[in-house]
C-alpha cells in the first residue's frame, strides 16, 4: 500500500532527528539547518502571504522567513517547512528545475500544492515529534489551555500547535480558522470524523450564526485583542450531523494574523471508541523525546 504523503513526511521528520541525535523538546530549527550549512536570514520584503524563501547557488542554500508577523512559533515553523523542501525526496529536483534558484512559500496552511502540504506536515513532526507531543497530549487538559500548555512545550504557535493536537488526539476534537463568517480550513480527530460520519467543514463554509466563534467574529476588535469566548456548541450545525449533541466551543482571537482559532470538543461522542480506527505508527517508535522546562509564550500563528 502506497504511504500517503503526509505519513512520509512523518516518516522523514523522524528520521532526520535519529541521525542528527536531536532527543529534548523543544526542536530547534535553526540549530538544524546551522547543522547542515544553510542560513538562516529574516527578510522584511518577502510579499504578502509568503512566510519564507529557499534559495538555491550551486550546491549552497539558505532560508529567508518573513518578519510580518514578529513571532517565533510562525519563524520557527517557516524554517522548519523550508526545511522540509530540503529534506524530503524530490523537492529540490522539482523546486529548483529548470535553474530556478528561489521558492517561496505560502503561509497559512492554505495551499493546496502536493509540495507545499509535505513541506507542512515535516515542519510538524519536526518541531512536534509524534511519540513525544502524543505522550504530552495526556496530560495537557482540553480546549485552548490543552493547545497553549503544548505550545509553550514546543516553542510552537498556537495554529500549528492545535492542528498537531487535532490529528493526533484519540479524542473528540475538531480546530477550525475562521475569517469572518469563513472558515480557512477545519482538523477532525478521527475519533470526531468517525463518531457519526461527519461531514467535513471546507474552506469557504459558512460558521454557524449563532456559535461562540460567529460571536467573536462578530466585532474584529475581538480577534486584533486576541480576545477568548467559550460557550457550548452544536454537533448538527457546525458538522450536518444526523443526530446533535452538545459540544464544548472555544474560540480565540488570533491577533495581528487577522483570523480566530476554534476548538471543538466533547468529553465522549456515542459510540466513537467503537468506531475509531487504529492504525499503525508509521515511523516505528521515534527516539524518546525529554520536554525542556524553559519558559515559552507561545504565539497565534
Amino acid at each position: 500500500m502506497a504511504i500517503e504523503p503526509g505519513w512520509k513526511a512523518e516518516l522523514r521528520s523522524a528520521e532526520v532527528l535519529r541521525d542528527l541525535e536531536i532527543l529534548d523538546l523543544p526542536i530547534d530549527p535553526f540549530e538544524i539547518a546551522a547543522r547542515k550549512d544553510i542560513a538562516c536570514q529574516e527578510n522584511s520584503s518577502l510579499g504578502l502571504g509568503i512566510s519564507g524563501c529557499m534559495m538555491k547557488v550551486g550546491d549552497n542554500f539558505g532560508i529567508l522567513y518573513s518578519t510580518r508577523f514578529p513571532s517565533e512559533g510562525f519563524q520557527r515553523f517557516t524554517v522548519a517547512h523550508e526545511l522540509g523542501h530540503y529534506f524530503m525526496d524530490g523537492h529540490v529536483s522539482h523546486l529548483f528545475a529548470n535553474g530556478q534558484m528561489r521558492h517561496q512559500s505560502q503561509s497559512g496552511f492554505l495551499s493546496s500544492d502536493t509540495y507545499e502540504r509535505e513541506a507542512d506536515a515535516f515542519a510538524a513532526g519536526l518541531l512536534m515529534p509524534k511519540s513525544a507531543f502524543q505522550r504530552a497530549i495526556e496530560d495537557a487538559g482540553e480546549g485552548i489551555s490543552a493547545i497553549e500548555g503544548l505550545a509553550c512545550l514546543c516553542h510552537t504557535s498556537l495554529t500549528a500547535t492545535a492542528i498537531r493536537l487535532a490529528k493526533l488526539s484519540t479524542q473528540p476534537l475538531a480546530v477550525l480558522c475562521s475569517t469572518g463568517d469563513k472558515v480557512n480550513f477545519a482538523v477532525m480527530s478521527d475519533a470526531m470524523r468517525l463518531s457519526y460520519h461527519l461531514t467535513w467543514p471546507r474552506r469557504g463554509a459558512g460558521i454557524p450564526p449563532k456559535s461562540t466563534t460567529a460571536l467573536l467574529n462578530s466585532d474584529e476588535a475581538n480577534v486584533r485583542m486576541s480576545r477568548r469566548m467559550s460557550g457550548e456548541a452544536s454537533l448538527a450545525e457546525w458538522f450536518h450531523a444526523e443526530r446533535d449533541q452538545a459540544l464544548n466551543e472555544e474560540a480565540i482571537g488570533l491577533g495581528e494574523y487577522g483570523r480566530t482559532l476554534t476548538v471543538l470538543w466533547s468529553d465522549s461522542l456515542s459510540d466513537h471508541d467503537e468506531l475509531r480506527s487504529v492504525e499503525e505508527d508509521p515511523d516505528g517508535g521515534d527516539q524518546d523525546l525529554l520536554p525542556s522546562q524553559r519558559f515559552y509564550r507561545p504565539s497565534r500563528y
